[in-house]
């Protein structure tokens, strides 16, 4: 009997134990936005567009400036999924090619792609005791197969289905997995990535009229009223927080999947494009009374960085094959020189060979932004990519009107060698 009454103890000690290191953990929350131009925030200095409520989240947080993601959707969430680059994790392009389309997409080989790599984000933070969201977009696989619990994508389709529910038709989906999470106390994590500022531009007609008569392009109106709806759906999310007093112990993490031009259609040096407008962004970590908020308008930041800053948070095991930094660490993240992206066709040619869908190759060491093309040209829709070598200084030239490589070839020949050494698919 005395056998059986410690045992009991035992499990009773080692649950209460189990619970109360769950209860620690901070709850996370990843926001990503979705075809949204890095100037277009009231923070990065734009005059055109009202951000409030991601204003103040980034006034709050360790903020990176200077943030560079790949240029077209899927390989950048896939990026975030692995914490790999495309070339290694095999995701480079939104869908294959037709001829190499299955008839069956529940035997897609985009997502038997993805569920190959060593992390999947997602069934990480599951196993290490968190319960996870996904709204938003997802592509080609469902919620459940890439290990979160809860989710609104359960079919796997281009995009994210249901998913792309959240934010355009309200935040209540959200909401609820946040107040279950509660309910169970548990740590949760959400991955919120709504197709915002993205196409359609179909604002509400009160967020339009703000920004008529105001000498913008038609285009333009939409895409900013857009972005002020996004925006207004994360001041939506950190009430709800607060309501419920959760700011304190909720790490909040943002970036942009890919840039947008206010003023262009698609393919004009923005989305699917090599160029500043097309890969970067700024990325923000709030974690209140543990990271100091401060702006960091100097260092390199990839989007590759995010697995391994929240796995650390979550204190969750880490695969040793992540290619990014703790944005946390700022030693770290201080002392980086390069980083790297890549941009491929819309369609993938070959899952196994990168390099033939492969457009152009881009290193950015401090202020030097070097872009190495191939022979292969970007979609028809997505005209705006290299024809030949172009190095900028993005200090004194932040959009990238002057290609100085004809008067570097040495600094040409040193990134080049950076970049080519990277470059192991």
């Amino acid at each position: 009997m005395n056998t059986i009454r410690l045992f009991l103890s035992l499990l009773l000690l080692a649950c209460t134990t189990a619970h109360a290191a769950d209860a620690a953990k901070p709850n996370i929350i990843l926001i990503i936005s979705d075809d949204h131009g890095f100037p277009d925030y009231g923070f990065m200095g734009s005059k055109e567009v009202a951000t409030p409520s991601i204003d103040r989240m980034a006034s709050q947080s360790l903020l990176y400036t200077r943030g560079y993601v790949m240029p077209v959707c899927s390989p950048s969430l896939a990026c975030l999924l692995t914490g790999k680059l495309p070339h290694q994790n095999g995701i480079t392009g939104n869908d294959l090619i037709k001829a190499n389309a299955p008839a069956n997409r529940k035997r897609d080989p985009l997502a038997q792609r993805l569920l190959g790599n060593s992390l999947t984000l997602s069934k990480a933070l599951t196993e290490a005791g968190y319960l996870t969201f996904q709204s938003g977009k997802l592509w080609n696989v469902t919620y459940s197969e890439v290990g979160f619990t809860h989710g609104m994508t359960d079919t796997a389709g281009r995009h994210g289905d249901a998913g792309l529910e959240i934010g355009r038709k309200g935040m209540k989906p959200v909401f609820d997995f946040i107040d279950h999470a509660q309910a169970e106390k548990k740590p949760f994590f959400v991955w919120y990535a709504p197709m915002l500022p993205h196409q359609p531009h179909n604002p509400p007609a009160e967020l339009l009229a703000k920004y008529k008569g105001k000498g913008f392009t038609p285009a333009a109106e939409k895409y900013y009223a857009m972005v002020e709806w996004f925006d207004q759906t994360c001041g939506e999310l950190d009430a709800h927080l607060a309501k419920n007093k959760l700011t304190e112990n909720t790490v909040i993490l943002y970036l942009a999947d890919n840039g947008w031009g206010a003023a262009d259609a698609p393919g004009k040096r923005s989305k699917l494009s090599p160029y500043e407008l097309g890969i970067r962004t700024p990325m923000f970590v709030r974690w209140p009374g543990k990271v100091k908020p401060q702006r960091d308008d100097e260092t390199l930041a990839s989007i590759v960085d995010f697995p391994r800053t929240i796995l650390k948070i979550a204190d969750a095991k880490t695969p040793g094959d992540l290619s990014g930094l703790d944005l946390l660490d700022r030693a770290a993240m201080t002392a980086r020189k390069s980083i790297f992206v890549e941009a491929y066709t819309h369609d993938i040619a070959d899952l196994a060979q990168p390099a033939k869908s492969l457009v152009t190759r881009v290193v950015i060491d401090g202020w030097s932004k070097l872009l190495l093309p191939t022979d292969i040209r970007p979609d028809k829709a997505y005209p705006s990519a290299p024809t030949e070598i172009e190095l900028f200084d993005l200090k004194a030239d932040p959009f990238e009107k002057t290609n100085i490589a004809a008067s570097r070839a040495d600094e040409l020949t040193r990134l080049k060698t950076i970049q080519d050494a990277a470059w192991k698919p």
